[in-house]
């Protein structure tokens, strides 16, 4: 179930993380979870937790927003969430039914439904048995609107939680239930179920037993909150960039799915991994970004107005159309940079094709994803000739309370993690002309990189962690600069990849753990403002990073260097 892990650091590419996320909110947002639906929501006791809610939590803690929680039948906190009563849920499934009323998060993890019955009963060996036989659903659930929409309303049997249809089952009442495959695996255990099992078939080589997954019930498990609410929206996506970050996503996950883990993972759980997680982390930025760009869309509209105004004259227009062609520069490198993996994932689809049996799951995986590159490739063109329309917005920012607001949002963390951190910020420190979302972006990723290269370090062996974040102007060449420097007693960088560090897709990091963009765009970020991203290496160990601005008050010196 590894390919689940849907949640990826690229998102920090399209969201303005430490924006809003710096921002003080006392906003008590309203949330429920359902009764017993484990191990995504467990209210033993009368208190909500499991995976979701843990989650959620997380989430909400990073994003800086607080939660209430309350517990309650399903079908009663999707109708309130629907009506404005709950501001957001943890657990929703996505459909295109829902999407009228709701407005989702990125998924978080991906899960099949499964068909239920008891063990002496042979009447249904497969989803073509269900229509005329009496099928058990939770009120409200994804499994309900599955098999509305496949035929099967006529018979349903609705209930108030699973639990009590696995009873129901249990009991000789009915024919089957239709659930979520691990919440009712884990349902069975729990109540001790000795007579009820998921419906199995032959696998392709006519002897391991697997599950029937059914074709049309696959839950995109996602936060959910009322239509038009993307303010809470936006900060959610950016809650979930920050736990992927930071390491507490996979935390939350292995407490709640340890049975799920293998180290041991054969040649087709590999090829499947390919195919199920490179390609759903490519249709995330995408469909982050899409999200992204509507919810702009009105204030977008209103700069572009007062755009056009000034491109009336000559002057304004020229101006503009330099900063376009620089964008178009720009979006050409991110066009190119995408479309190598996607043509790398073609590639390996092709091999796979060649090495299994043309009629194997795989082997259709493998057709499917080459299906799908393709649009992939459209989906970003696309995209980005919507980016050469953005104007990048630059303004005059203070160095010192960009740096003190950057502080208050990873001091807690660093805190957390005991890692000693030393702060030498003059608050004399000069302004300069910046995108400071930006630069912000790049100081964040800089931060994180060397948190999480302490914490590997002194993972299993003794050691004081420390980090420093410094700064300081100086003149160079006539003129003033800035100097930030972010540095670590960490893991430091093995001299044989010291040239490729700044290099987009590479990275030192395990798998699953990122993409290797990071540094690269945060490179790419200084070198637009006319500034420079280096590193050294610290005696006794360690590494600095140091990004080098020049003072600018007007912009101009940072155009000449867009257009350079």
């Amino acid at each position: 179930m590894r390919n689940s892990r849907l949640i990826i650091l690229i998102l920090c590419m399209f969201l303005p993380l430490t924006h809003s996320v710096a921002r003080a909110d006392h906003f008590v947002y309203k949330s429920a979870t359902e009764y017993d639906y484990p191990p995504f929501s467990v209210t033993e006791g009368g208190v909500a937790d499991g995976f979701s809610v843990e989650l959620l939590k997380a989430v909400a803690e990073e994003a800086g927003i607080s939660l209430s929680f309350k517990i309650d039948r399903w079908s009663t906190i999707k109708q309130e969430l629907e009506e404005g009563k709950l501001d957001v849920l943890p657990l929703v499934g996505y459909t295109e039914e829902r999407d009228k009323y709701f407005d989702f998060s990125v998924p978080y993890i991906v899960m099949h439904g499964n068909i239920f019955v008891r063990k002496e009963d042979t009447g249904i060996s497969s989803e073509e048995d269900l229509p005329g036989k009496e099928i058990i659903v939770m009120e409200g659930d994804n499994a309900q609107e599955y098999a509305i929409r496949i035929g099967l309303g006529e018979h349903l049997i609705s209930v108030d939680t699973y639990e009590e249809a696995f009873r129901l089952l249990s009991e000789g009442r009915y024919d089957a239930v239709l659930a979520q495959g691990l919440v009712g695996a884990r349902l069975i255990d729990m109540l001790g179920i000795r007579n009820v099992e998921a419906v199995t078939k032959l696998d392709n080589d006519g002897i391991t037993e697997i599950t029937e997954n059914l074709s049309g019930f696959e839950q995109k498990f996602c936060f959910a909150v009322k239509e038009g609410n993307h303010e809470l929206l936006s900060k959610l996506n950016e809650g979930l960039a920050i736990v992927s970050a930071n390491g507490r996503y996979s935390d939350i996950y292995e407490k709640w799915f340890p049975y799920l883990l293998n180290n041991k993972p054969t040649f087709e759980e590999i090829a499947v991994n390919v195919l199920m997680i490179t390609l759903p982390i490519l249709f995330i930025i995408l469909f982050a970004s899409l999200v992204y760009v509507r919810n702009k869309v009105k204030k977008k509209t209103i700069e572009l107005e007062k755009a056009n105004r000034e491109i009336l004259s000559m002057e304004g227009y020229l101006r503009n159309q330099q900063k376009l062609e620089a964008i178009g520069v720009l979006a050409s490198g991110v066009a190119h940079e995408i479309n190598n993996p996607v043509n790398g994932i073609m590639n390996y689809c092709q091999l796979i094709l060649e090495a299994v049996d043309k009629d194997s799951e795989i082997a259709e995986y493998a057709r499917e994803s080459i299906h799908e590159t393709t649009r992939v490739s459209k989906i970003v063109k696309n995209l980005l000739q919507f980016s050469r329309d953005e104007q990048t917005r630059y303004e005059k920012v203070t160095i010192y309370q960009m740096l003190s607001q950057i502080l208050s949002l990873i001091q807690a963390i660093i805190q957390k993690d005991q890692i000693e951190l030393t702060i030498d910020i003059p608050e004399d420190l000069p302004e300069i002309y910046c995108h400071d979302q930006q630069i912000q972006q790049v100081l964040m990723n800089l931060i994180t990189n060397a948190r999480d290269s302490v914490n590997k370090k002194y993972l299993s062996s003794p050691g004081a962690k420390k980090m420093k974040l410094s700064a300081e102007s100086y003149e160079h060449s006539g003129g003033t600069w800035v100097r930030i420097m972010v540095e670590d007693n960490g893991t430091g960088i093995d001299d044989s990849v010291r040239d490729r560090i700044f290099d987009p897709f590479f990275t030192t990091k395990g798998r699953h753990e990122g993409m290797g963009l990071g540094l690269s765009i945060s490179y790419g970020i200084i070198r637009e403002h006319g500034g420079d991203l280096r590193f050294e290496t610290i005696e006794g160990g360690g590494i600095r990073f140091i990004a080098e601005l020049p003072v600018k008050t007007d912009g101009k010196g940072i155009e000449k260097a867009q257009m350079e």
